[in-house]
């Protein structure tokens, strides 16, 4: 809400080019602190990386009790053993593969339990940089973390809808997102965890010595010459194929394949059959030779038998099976590329009917403000009970410190939240285009809710000009706290200094119920009190909007010029 009592007062006319040129200014200059709280952000997370994706046993042990230890690390999880060294599962955080996915406020970091077939049995909340109220609200939700059982790594096809707890909807789908962006990585082989490396280059090509690797994800890497030149790939089968036996159980092959797709060569990787065996395969051109020159879609159409492909004389059972395993490396490796594709192609926007009421009731605000509409007691009346009921406690779109300060450092939640996104962009550019901070005076429920209990108590408390000249300093001091407390990484609670969350009554905490009840108490004598003397997110709106005094320096701009400093000081120097 705005600092000023009055909102939509009639202003001077602006000196033209110098008032819009200062407002550009001040646009600029609030920019650049968000994008340095956004750089700050990214270096700290940086430099905690390790620290944010370390497991404890005793977190294992709240899922598994039976969980002793971890075991060496197989590709990118931890194998969970019992105190006999069994394997229990395997363990993996969503961190720091979802570090992008912005909640209300921020990502969540959650610990996964996964089996054999890479398939989740258990998760739990490690850690989340979201607001306090909402992750609670999550963790009093039984049901919500069971839901994700059986979702399989690499296989995106099982990441169903889920049920977001009430409440805290844009905290829970953000950690499904989180979950389901580290489950679609490529499906680790438990039984081939070792990645590609030149002893492989040697294998298939005979230059190896001159060449390079360059690796995409756990299936294959590019081939460079010495000038930095891709010339080819090289692709190996454990993730994508480890299950067909031979005499004692799977092989891994490895394969060159050329920059038109065409594979150049083959060799045994690694057997679980007796050593010699490898050596036999790999020293018979003749087993390879029906597979060479071919795609992967004609791979994944060949038949061995009608091939007449015989195994290797001394390795039979063994070479069979890689035989098999090549054809369905060709199957896997197309099904593998066409996931890839219709996960590029697939609408990742979350649009829901609420946030089509949040952007209508946007248009509508804006339609209201810029008209005659504004004057007419009867549209401000049933307009506010709109905002109150439907804006405030049906979407709780509301704009706030923890979401400004949260999206800056964390990124905006467009895909979670497309219709809050639009609601923040749209309040933050229109002060400084219509001379009008809309946000506060049509469209926030909050100060709609003072609107209607506006001079109700005709007996209560006033304000003298002098201590109202006084208290008019609170919600910019309060906003260069919160700015500043940003900068410097804080991990404050915002949501508490503002009563907007309790407009989700049912997951607020009290601090944000108190505020609420407590400033709408004070508006019934006092005419707008949180507006005027409260809102720190309503003097970041009043300070971007257009107004007969902004071709002039104010306080307020020497402050955002020193902040600006402050932090890309700390961007630079860090």
């Amino acid at each position: 809400m705005s600092a000023l009592p009055i909102i939509d007062a009639p202003n001077p006319r602006p000196s033209g080019g110098k008032s819009a040129a200062a407002m550009l200014l001040r646009l600029v200059m609030v920019l650049l602190i968000a994008v340095a709280i956004r750089l700050l952000h990214e270096q700290r997370s940086a430099a905690s990386a390790t620290a944010t994706t370390a497991v404890e046993i005793s977190a294992v042990q709240q899922l598994i009790p039976a969980a002793e230890t971890f075991g060496p690390p197989s590709g990118n999880l931890l194998p969970v053993l019992a105190a006999d060294d069994a394997v229990l599962g395997y363990a993996a955080t969503t961190m720091p593969a979802a570090a992008d996915v912005v909640g209300y406020r921020g990502p969540s970091n959650v610990l996964l339990i996964l089996n054999a077939q890479s398939s989740v049995i258990e998760a739990a909340l490690l850690n989340s940089d979201d607001t306090p109220e909402h992750v609670a609200a999550i963790l009093r939700d039984e049901s919500f973390f069971t839901q994700f059982a059986g979702w399989t790594q690499g296989q995106p096809d099982t990441f169903c809808s889920i049920d977001a707890t009430s409440g805290a909807t844009l905290t829970g789908l953000a950690i499904a997102e989180g979950i389901a962006v580290r489950l679609g990585s490529e499906k680790p082989s438990l039984r081939f965890p070792d990645p590609l490396d030149a002893h492989d280059l040697s294998l298939v090509f005979d230059n190896a010595e001159s060449l390079q690797l360059r690796p995409v994800d756990l299936v294959e890497a590019e081939v460079l010459s010495a000038a930095g030149i891709v010339v080819g790939r090289l692709i190996r089968s454990g993730p994508l194929v480890d299950s067909v036996a031979g005499y004692q159980g799977p092989s891994e092959v490895v394969a060159a394949v050329t920059p038109e797709g065409m594979i150049a060569k083959i060799a045994l990787r690694r057997t679980y059959d007796n050593e010699p065996y490898a050596g036999y395969l790999n020293d018979e051109p003749y087993f390879w030779k029906p597979f060479l020159q071919k795609s992967f879609a004609q791979l994944q159409q060949m038949d061995v038998q009608a091939e007449q492909i015989e195994g290797v004389s001394g390795a039979t059972m063994t070479s069979l099976a890689v035989a098999d395993t090549i054809v369905a490396i060709g199957r896997k490796y197309v099904a593998r590329q066409s996931q890839a594709t219709a996960r590029n192609h697939a609408p990742r926007l979350r649009w829901t009917n609420h946030d089509t009421g949040t952007v209508v009731v946007l248009c509508c605000g804006i339609v209201i403000a810029m008209t005659r509409l504004r004057g007419r007691r009867w549209v401000r009346i049933v307009w506010n009970i709109i905002l109150v009921t439907y804006f405030g406690l049906v979407t709780g779109n509301l704009i706030s410190l923890a979401i400004v300060m949260g999206w800056a450092a964390q990124g905006i939640a467009w895909r979670l939240a497309p219709g809050l996104a639009v609601v923040v962009v749209v309040s933050l550019l229109l002060p400084s285009s219509t001379k009008r901070n809309i946000y506060c005076s049509h469209l926030c429920p909050h100060g709609a809710a003072q609107q209607l209990l506006k001079n109700r108590w005709k007996f209560g408390p006033r304000i003298s000009a002098a201590w109202s000249r006084r208290l008019v300093w609170i919600p910019g001091t309060i906003l260069l706290i919160a700015v500043v407390a940003t900068v410097f990484g804080s991990t404050w609670n915002l949501a508490a200094w503002e009563p907007f969350n309790a407009y989700i009554w049912y997951v607020a905490g009290a601090a944000s119920l108190s505020l609420a009840v407590g400033s709408l108490a004070l508006s019934s004598s006092i005419p707008m009190a949180y507006c005027r003397y409260g809102c720190a997110t309503g003097r970041l709106l009043d300070y971007l909007r257009r107004s007969a005094a902004s071709a002039k320096f104010q306080l307020a701009d020497g402050v955002v010029v020193s902040v600006a400093i402050l932090a890309w000081t700390l961007v630079l120097w860090t």
